[in-house]
């Protein structure tokens, strides 16, 4: 999704696998610095991969079996408790970064949650 002139996702893969676990790990530490390593990670793959581009590669996925209710409502408890308790979301903290567009974020993030409805 395009907003305010950048391109906005919410990403989120699960554990099973040590490769799912290295990855979660890696942008997990990251903080708010992910966006240069996923552009240089996909425009690699890309360049491996240019079928991709062109339409015509299968893509597969799976979807959640938590129903849309339950899912909105844990992540709603995870980010209330990380808030409350005063923990960082992230474990890198920029300083530079302006407290009222951190609070209109995590309200975006809260309002999209409603897509899972």
């Amino acid at each position: 999704m395009i907003k305010d002139g950048k391109y906005r996702y919410t990403l989120q893969f699960g554990m099973e696998s040590v490769e799912e676990q290295r990855a979660g790990e890696l942008l997990e530490n990251m903080g708010n610095k992910k966006s240069p390593v996923i552009v240089a990670a996909l425009n690699e793959y890309l360049d491996r991969h240019p079928e991709l581009l062109s339409g015509k590669a299968v893509i597969q996925y799976r979807l959640s079996t938590l129903p849309p209710e339950q899912l909105k409502e844990t992540i709603r408890q995870l980010i209330e408790e990380r808030l409350g308790a005063g923990i960082p979301v992230s474990k890198q903290v920029d300083s530079t970064q302006d407290t009222a567009q951190v609070s209109s974020d995590i309200l975006d993030m809260l309002n999209d949650l409603d897509c899972f409805s």
